[in-house]
């Protein structure tokens, strides 16, 4: 079980750290009381109130607050109401983020630990020159944790830049990661891609899946390249000749490039898709 757990937060750390790119541009975690860059006696709490109206914060924990009006999921375009718990504790990460050549401000909100269910964490991006303006809000969340990646966001174009997130969950003996791809555009956020990893350990061997991220090239928007690394290792515990899994690595590469045509990033193969509903089979 100890042994287990090691792997699993083992492949948890490669799924958070293990994204390259040309640009390392690290999130940060602010205090809500912490000032915005170069504002007039605004702080990140004056963006959490034009995401939730109403909400009070002291340090991590929150209060209050009506409906977030607008949220929508990042898999669609349809809005939604969403209603926190009276009180809990958030956490806050942030980032600039160009759109069009225009730095705004990307705000990931986690408004706290939902148990074993789905939490609830909104990406929201904001215009911070002169008074603060909310542009777009979804909700990432698909796993009990979610987070961004390092390094963050790719510089994929001259003036815009792909974001990274993560949302993960463990066990005993899976681990499971949602990796979304997300481009800002427009001053809105299109997902690229949710690419899904699963680690696994029987008696017999341990399994698991590891994502790195890179930029290519390509114009007007650069390629991006998800590999998906798979080890398959054999374990030190006697399970009375059972056998397991073929044993080894596989790799599976996909190149997603950009279709002017269509003006969104297209797979060049179904790889991942596959991969996911491969996955699904061994939960």
């Amino acid at each position: 079980m100890v042994a287990w757990a090691r792997v699993v937060l083992g492949t948890l750390m490669l799924l958070m750290c293990a994204v390259g790119g040309s640009v390392a541009q690290p999130a940060f975690s602010p205090d809500p009381t912490d000032a915005l860059p170069a504002s007039e006696g605004r702080t990140y709490l004056d963006l959490l109130q034009r995401l939730v109206p109403g909400i009070a914060v002291k340090g991590q924990a929150f209060s209050g607050g009506r409906p977030l009006t607008g949220v929508r999921r990042l898999e669609g375009p349809d809005e939604r109401d969403v209603r926190l718990a009276p009180t809990g504790l958030l956490h806050l990460r942030a980032v600039p983020v160009r759109s069009g050549g225009t730095v705004r401000t990307a705000l990931l909100v986690d408004f706290g630990d939902a148990g074993d269910s789905v939490g609830l964490t909104v990406l929201a991006l904001f215009d911070i020159a002169g008074e603060p303006r909310l542009l777009d809000a979804a909700d990432v969340a698909s796993g009990r944790w979610t987070s961004f990646m390092d390094p963050v966001r790719l510089s994929v174009g001259a003036g815009d830049d792909l974001l990274v997130t993560q949302s993960t969950h463990h066990n005993s003996s899976q681990g499971y990661a949602n990796v979304s791809l997300i481009l800002v555009r427009n001053d809105r956020f299109e997902l690229v891609e949710t690419i899904s990893l699963f680690s696994d350990k029987d008696c017999a061997f341990e399994r698991s899946q590891s994502l790195t991220v890179e930029q290519g090239t390509g114009e007007p928007l650069a390629d991006v390249v998800a590999t998906v690394t798979e080890r398959t290792v054999l374990t030190t515990e006697d399970c009375g000749g059972r056998a397991g899994p073929e044993l080894g690595s596989r790799t599976i590469t996909v190149t997603y490039r950009w279709d002017s045509a269509a003006q969104r990033y297209v797979p060049d193969s179904d790889a991942m898709a596959m991969l996911a509903r491969e996955n699904a089979k061994r939960f």
